[in-house]
This record gives C-alpha cells, sequence and structure tokens, in this order.
C-alpha cells in the first residue's frame, strides 16, 4: 500500500565505525587515574591500562571508600578503555562523587581510543519467516531484554516502526458499557472513548493492544494514543483509546486540537509490514520483526534495541547538597530507552513539553506535566562540565538539566539520531521554584544538534523550559522535526524578573537549517528559533537560519516581554513578531535580514535600522554576509560537522575546498530544495568532498537550479587517485536539461575517498547554479 514515511530518503549510505582507535600517546595515557575496560576485572588494580577494572561503579566505589575526591591536589580521571561498556542500569553519581578544591572528577576517554556506555541490548538470532521478506528474532525479558521500547536500529540506523497510511476518522463515539469519566464543574467537557473510521480503511488487526493510533493536527499538535481495542460497528470500525489520557487530550484548553476528522495512522501494527527497513514488536510473543532493506545483512550490520533508561544520573540530595566538580568527556552514550509510551499516550504538547494525565489538576492549569526526559540527567548539581561526547540512539531526549543544576557547560559535543532534543534545560514544573532550584548559569557552544524527531514530531533541537541566565552560542542545529531552537515558560503572562526569575537568554552566533522537517506531514506552525512566554533579558542575534520548512525563521510568540532580536539573517522564512506580545510592547529588533517578503511585524519595535530588510535575488549585503559567516561552529570546532553520519556522502560538513562557489548562498548539498541555493560568479565552478573513508558503489544525484539564468548544462564528478596523484573522471562532462533530479551510476566498480562535483553553464557567460547533489555509497 502507497504510504507516508517518517523516515524517508534514500538507502542508507553510511554507517560510523564505533569501537577502538589507535591508541594515545604514553604521555597522555598518564594522565589516566584509573582505568575501566569491559574486558576487564573488578579484582584488578587499575592503575595501569593493561590492568583495567570492568565497571564504572568500581572505580566510583574505590574513590568514595578511600576518600580520593576530597582535599584533591589536581584532577582525578577515570578513562574508558574503547569498546562497548554495556549497562544494564542507570550508573548514579551524588554529592559523595564530587570533586573539590577546583579540580573535578572526569570520566573520560581513554586516549584515542572510543568508549561506548551502551544502554541497549543486541539483536542476534534472526530467522527468515516462511514465505515472507522479513526476518524475526526472539527478544524476551529473562534474556535482558526490556519489556518496552519504540526503537529498532540495525546497522546504526533508526528502523521504521511498521505503519498504515494516513486515514481520518468518521466520528468519535462513546462506549455505552464503559463509565464516563467524572464531568469537571468547571468547564464543559466531551466524554468519548476513541475514533471511529470507515470500516475499509481499518484491516483486522491482530495483537491490538501493542499498537499506537498517531494523530496529527493544526500544525503542531502531535499524538501517540495506546489503543485498548478495535471493534467492528456496522459500516464503521471502533478504535477504542486509552484512559484517562484519551479523555484528557480530548479536552484540552484550545478545544479544538484533536477532532476526529484529523489524520491518524496505525503504528506497530503486524499487518503494516510491508516495506523494507520496516520493523514490528510484538510484546505478548517477546518477537521483533524487520523487513530488510535490499542488500542488506541485519546480522552482520547489527541490531540494537534500548534496554536502560536514564545511562546517568548526577543527582544531589538536596539544594545545599549538589553533585559537582563532575566532567564527562570523549564517551559515547547510545541506546537509552524510555518506558513512559508503555502505558500512557505522548503529545498533546509542544516541544519536549508533555500533557499532564489529568490537566486538570496541574498547578499551572495550562495542561502541561513534565517533558520528555533525557538520557544523562543533572539534578541538583553544580559545576558539571560535558566535552566532546557524542549522544545517538536514544529514545528519548539526550542531555536534561532538571531542578537544582547551575553552572553546567555542554560544548564541542555530538547529538544526533535522538527521539527528542539533544540538550533539554529546565522543568516545566519548576516555574515558582527559588534560585537555589533554579536551573541557571548554563553555556551551551559549539555543540551539532541534528536528526531529532523521527519517532516523536514535537521534538526540537535545543530546548528551554523555566530557565534563568542560559547562553546558547555557536551551535549547529538541523534536521529537526519541530523548532530547531525552542524556549517556553509554564506560565505564559507571568514576568518573573530577577535570579529567582526566568529569563536572560542568550542566543547568539548559531545556524540553524531545515528546522521542522516534518512539513510533509503537516508538522509546520512553530520558528526555526522559537520563544514563547516572558523572558525577560533575552538576546536573539548574529544567527543564521534558512531552509526551514515552516514559514517562521523567526518567532517571537506569545506573551514576548523585554526581549532583543538583532543581526539576524533569515534565508527563505520570515520574521514572525507576534501581535499577542505582553503590554505595554517591549520586544525590539533591528539590523536583521531576510528574502522573504511577508513578514509578520506588529509585535516588535523596529529601533536602530528598522524594520528586516528584504533581500532580492541574493544580493545580501554585507552585514548579512558577516553575520551568515560567523554563525555557527567556530574554527576550531569546525570537525565536528564531519563527524555526524548521514545517507548523503556529499553533506555539506564534509566540504574541503571550492573553486568560485559562492557559499554564501546556501548549501547545495543539504537535501533542503530551493530554488537559487548554491552558485558561482564564473560558468564552472568545483566543489570538493572528503569522505573519511573509501567508498564503492556510487550513486549521483544532480538537480539543476530553475531560477532565470542560473541554468547548469553539464555536470561530472572525479575522484581522487592516490596511485595517479590525480583527479581521474568518474564520469565524463554529462548534459543536463531538466529541472527534475538526474541520477548517474558508475557502471564501473569505483572506489575513493575523496569527489569532487563540477558544473557547467554553457549557455551563460557569467554564472551558474544548482539546487541539489547527493553521492550515496557503501563503505569498502
Amino acid at each position: 500500500m502507497s504510504k507516508h514515511r517518517v523516515a524517508a530518503g534514500a538507502m542508507a549510505a553510511v554507517t560510523l565505525a564505533a569501537g577502538l582507535m589507535v591508541s594515545g600517546t604514553a604521555e597522555a595515557a598518564a594522565a589516566c587515574t584509573f582505568y575501566v575496560s569491559a574486558s576487564g576485572s573488578d579484582d584488578n588494580a587499575a592503575t595501569s591500562p593493561d590492568r583495567p577494572w570492568a565497571t564504572l561503579e568500581r572505580a566510583r566505589d574505590h574513590i568514595r571508600q578511600h576518600e580520593l575526591n576530597k582535599d584533591m591536589r589536581a584532577d582525578l580521571r577515570v578513562c574508558l578503555r574503547g569498546g562497548r561498556h554495556t549497562r544494564t542500569a542507570t550508573f548514579n553519581l551524588t554529592e559523595a562523587d564530587s570533586g573539590s578544591n577546583g579540580f573535578k572528577v572526569i570520566y573520560q576517554a581513554y586516549p584515542g581510543e572510543t568508549p561506548i556506555i551502551d544502554g541497549g541490548k543486541a539483536v542476534t538470532g534472526w530467522k527468515r519467516v516462511t514465505d515472507q521478506p522479513y526476518l524475526v528474532a526472539d527478544v524476551p525479558e529473562s534474556a535482558g531484554y526490556a519489556d518496552y521500547f519504540r526503537q529498532l536500529y540495525v546497522g546504526g540506523r533508526r528502523a521504521q516502526l511498521a505503519m498504515g497510511k494516513g486515514i481520518a476518522g468518521s466520528g468519535f463515539f462513546d462506549e455505552a458499557s464503559i463509565p464516563n469519566p467524572p464531568a469537571n464543574p468547571e468547564r464543559p467537557t466531551r466524554s468519548y472513548d476513541g475514533v471511529q473510521f470507515p470500516a475499509g480503511s481499518v484491516p483486522a488487526y491482530t495483537n491490538v493492544r501493542d499498537i499506537r493510533l498517531m494523530h496529527i493536527a493544526i500544525g503542531f499538535k502531535i499524538d501517540y494514543f495506546p489503543v485498548a481495542d478495535i471493534s467492528a460497528s456496522g459500516a464503521h470500525k471502533r478504535v477504542r483509546l486509552a484512559q484517562p489520557h484519551f479523555q484528557a487530550r480530548l479536552n484540552r484548553d484550545d478545544g479544538f486540537s484533536l477532532d476526529y476528522d484529523d489524520t491518524f495512522y496505525v503504528l506497530n501494527a503486524f499487518e503494516e509490514l510491508d516495506s523494507p527497513g520496516e520493523w514490528y514488536l510484538n510484546r505478548a510473543t517477546n518477537k521483533v520483526y524487520y523487513y530488510p532493506r535490499a542488500g542488506e545483512d541485519v546480522n552482520q550490520a547489527g541490531a540494537y534495541v534500548p534496554t536502560v533508561e536514564t545511562l546517568v544520573n548526577v543527582a544531589g540530595s538536596s539544594p545545599s547538597a549538589k553533585a559537582g566538580a563532575i566532567a564527562f568527556d570523549g564517551i559515547t552514550f547510545e541506546h537509552g530507552n524510555w518506558l513512559m509510551p508503555r502505558d500512557r499516550f505522548i503529545g498533546g504538547t509542544q516541544a519536549e513539553a508533555q500533557y499532564a494525565d489529568d490537566p486538570f489538576k496541574d498547578p499551572n492549569q495550562d495542561g502541561y506535566g513534565g517533558e520528555v526526559p533525557g538520557q544523562i540527567k543533572l539534578t541538583n548539581a553544580r559545576d558539571i562540565t560535558f566535552t566532546d561526547n557524542t549522544v545517538r540512539k536514544m529514545g528519548s531526549g539526550g542531555l536534561q538539566l532538571l531542578t537544582g543544576a547551575e553552572d553546567v557547560t555542554v560544548t564541542g559535543n555530538l547529538f544526533h539520531n535522538l527521539t527528542a532534543a539533544g540538550v533539554i534545560a529546565g522543568r516545566w514544573m519548576d516555574v515558582h521554584v527559588n534560585g537555589a532550584q533554579r536551573t541557571k548559569n548554563v553555556t551551551i557552544s559549539n555543540n551539532v544538534v541534528t536528526d531529532t524527531g523521527d519517532d516523536f514530531f514535537p521534538a526540537t533541537g535545543i530546548s528551554l523550559m523555566n530557565t534563568y541566565n542560559v547562553a546558547v552560542t555557536h551551535n549547529l542545529v538541523y534536521d529537526t522535526a519541530y523548532s530547531g531552537f525552542h524556549q517556553r515558560k509554564a506560565e505564559e503572562t507571568s514576568l518573573l524578573d530577577g535570579v529567582d526569575g526566568i529569563g536572560r537568554t542568550t542566543f547568539s552566533h548559531n545556524e540553524v537549517y531545515n528546522a521542522t522537517s516534518k512539513q510533509p506531514w503537516g508538522v509546520h506552525d512553530s520558528g526555526a528559533v522559537y520563544s514563547f512566554g516572558s523572558w525577560p533579558g533575552s538576546e536573539v542575534s548574529h544567527n543564521h537560519v534558512h531552509h526551514s520548512t515552516s514559514t517562521a525563521n523567526y518567532y517571537s510568540d506569545n506573551q514576548s516581554h523585554q526581549t532583543r532580536w538583532d543581526y539576524n539573517v533569515g534565508k527563505g522564512g520570515r520574521f514572525d513578531f507576534s501581535p499577542r506580545y505582553r503590554k505595554p510592547l517591549s520586544v525590539y529588533a533591528s539590523h536583521n535580514y531576510t528574502d522573504f517578503a511577508d513578514n509578520w511585524l506588529s509585535g516588535a519595535i523596529y529601533d536602530g535600522d528598522g524594520r528586516p530588510h528584504v533581500v532580492t535575488d541574493g544580493a545580501w549585503p554585507a552585514e548579512a554576509r558577516t553575520i551568515m559567516k560567523q554563525a555557527g561552529l567556530e574554527p576550531e570546532y569546525a570537525a565536528l560537522r564531519r563527524k555526524v553520519p548521514g545517507e548523503n556522502l556529499a553533506d555539506h560538513s564534509t566540504v574541503s575546498q571550492r573553486s568560485a562557489w559562492d557559499s554564501g548562498l546556501g548549501k547545495l548539498w543539504d537535501g533542503v530544495t530551493e530554488t537559487g541555493e548554491a552558485g558561482s560568479d564564473v560558468n564552472q565552478s568545483w566543489v570538493q568532498f572528503d569522505l573519511g573513508a573509501d567508498y564503492e558503489r556510487f550513486a549521483f544525484t544532480i538537480q539543476q537550479d530553475n531560477c532565470c539564468t542560473w541554468m547548469t548544462t553539464h555536470w561530472k564528478v572525479q575522484r581522487w587517485s592516490a596511485s595517479q596523484d590525480a583527479w581521474i573522471d568518474i564520469m565524463p562532462y554529462q548534459a543536463i536539461n531538466t529541472t527534475a533530479p538526474v541520477v548517474y551510476r558508475p557502471s564501473a566498480k569505483v572506489a575513493t575517498t575523496n569527489i569532487r562535483l563540477y558544473v557547467r553553464n554553457s549557455n551563460q557567460n557569467g554564472k551558474v547554479g544548482v539546487q541539489e547533489f547527493s553521492a550515496t555509497g557503501v563503505r569498502k
């Protein structure tokens, strides 16, 4: 059957290898105090790299018992050797594990190696189901698998949960045999048990209790409902949804964001397992099924499911007894689980704020009652640094700063392939906490956050709730399901000034693109950079936002108050300064640039140089070009771009050289189609991609620009030959006379680490433009 897909695109082309790397120098290794290895023994002394302990707990407890972190004279370093450190429970640190005297207890990678703190479990023993294209494997709890998980990773890629096509309901229904919930005395409520559909649109599903019903409406409300039962009723099928969640969601304050004729999708139904890359979990039989992609050997590629929820928890016992002076450096965290969706719905939300079980009892009276969790949690923690780590393949979010987290530095990390945001700071329920409990004084800089929300469409990149004094600078955020950056305060109309209050966010010098990547599904009502509520003293400046699939690149929304939006560039989207501001108007803006003519401008005061400058024909002035050039990762962190795996080997992060290419006009290889995306001032140009390893079995796809006279007439691809010390044509110049994508597959088997794309315009002496270029291949 024809379907939309959560994760659409070409076949997998790249998977980063995880595991041991070349050993570091003896001098660097000497900085380690203790050593931990998955192949070690807790009976070892662990003072040399070849006699390590086996567990992090052994290192933690040794430091505690011998009080090595008291009256410290130097940093104490626990070095993790490369390979998988498989977890079966959370690694907990408390105030007893803190550093002292200005020195830290550091959990770090052994020099030159890549340790992985792994909360998952490999799925092995796959067998072909007789006369079917899919495989099956056992995942019993008795063997250490979780009784519920929402992800399967094959070859490092998140597989797509089996999914039906989108259908619209024909009505709500109230099951007479099921008592209605108590009426709400303060407001009228709707009492229904589920949604009914035309009978022909709902197959005869088996294992109904494992099915989830996904709902999408009004551009930003997405829900995932557990299904209680499916029954026939005349010309209809009735899908009964678990309570009290459906009832609570149905009666949320807006009263219109859940209706029966919205679009619904059936998830995790065995009968929908019909396309390569899909999978299905049967909890009743403890079996997982997977439909492999063409040419994919699952046993060789490796398959994992998450098991442990919360991989690391750093928590002091109170605001006056904080865990502190602890660092994590160079570690990979992956395969964390999220168990809450097992028993209740998730959604009705905005970004990572979760709708409450009983919103009418929520103290904020707005329906929200918590957040999507992170896998590395900080509570009542001070002076924590999180640097050079990779957080990936998670069933929820990445790093979460909760109540009482302060003086936290998050720098130079990769967050990718996550269900929710890479960094979640602040608690929704902390709107009235005092200064000692506020999440505050946080620096989030030079991180890459990408690929969030394939199975949770409200996911953002960096998400703030009720925080104070947070600086978000020089980050690269892209391919997020919803907003790239999002901040929302729990009480929309309150101010709460001062250190015990909320605000003073600095969001500056960031590059954000392809936010709201789930727009094809109807997820569009957001901004790539979004602020909701009163955040006094906040500043949004010197950012470059481009290719957001939402209309708004920058969005100052409800009750915005005492903020500035200056020196920002938005390409392909507008500035939205909502008229729903807090009065008197105190939102200010100046020196902003956009190529979008229809901006929403009534909610700001335009001092300085006035309203956003509307640029036409790509004629960005010098000030705008400087903003674009300086936004994103600083030079010493630029290599992080290349460390994120992607299906398109020609991702812009791999670019190393170019000839006459005007990069200020955008990135032609980011997978986002837009007219006039990149070009040069001469009629022939090239750009070079360094792939980081040898690839073969290539396919190249180009789409030419359909704007003005910027038309590519010919293209070719070259490879670097080390043996010949020269660039060799993989394909000679080929003519292109269509605006549709054109694919070229080399006839010969070619392997290379470096490629160059050449484009030429023979019709005009002066300029050439390209819309998209992608390269796929298989790593040797």
